[in-house]
Order: structure tokens, then sequence, then C-alpha cells
């Protein structure tokens, strides 16, 4: 079994509850008021995020599996090409 630990914010716990409550899998719900600052780390923005994966990808050579790039573009293509 595992458990999860899910911060909400305090608008949305009714919501959250009861949607939890309507799975059949989800065997106990327990509350835990917490203020948010103590909790949750300062968040970056979406800059300083893309910036750190783009740092964590170089020197890697992320592509060198691709042998055609241009047969691997065209069935990426593909997937915009078929009819729903």
């Amino acid at each position: 079994m595992t458990i999860l630990k899910i911060t909400v914010e305090d608008e949305q716990v009714d919501l959250l509850r009861n949607l939890l409550k309507a799975t059949s899998f989800v065997k106990n719900i327990e509350q835990e008021h917490q203020s948010i600052e103590r909790k949750l780390p300062e968040s970056k923005s979406s800059t300083e995020r893309i910036k750190e994966i783009l740092n964590e990808a170089k020197g890697k050579n992320l592509f060198a599996a691709i042998k055609d790039p241009v047969e691997w573009q065209r069935e990426l293509r593909k997937e915009w090409d078929r009819d729903f």
C-alpha cells in the first residue's frame, strides 16, 4: 500500500475529499491543516525552470539515437495528419 500526501488550498479540500471518496481504491482519508508558508518552498518562474532544464541537458547527446532526422520528423508529424 502507498500513502500520498497532497497539499491543496483550503477552498478545494471538500471537492478533493468528495472525489477521493467516490473512488473504490482509496482506503482512508485523513486531513491535517497547516500553514502553506511552512510547507511549500518558494516557487521558481517558468524561465528559471527552463534554464535549469537546459543546463541539465548540456553535454548530453539527446538525439544520438536518431539515425534519420527527416524520417523521425515525418513519423512525428503523422500524429497530426491522422483523421479522427
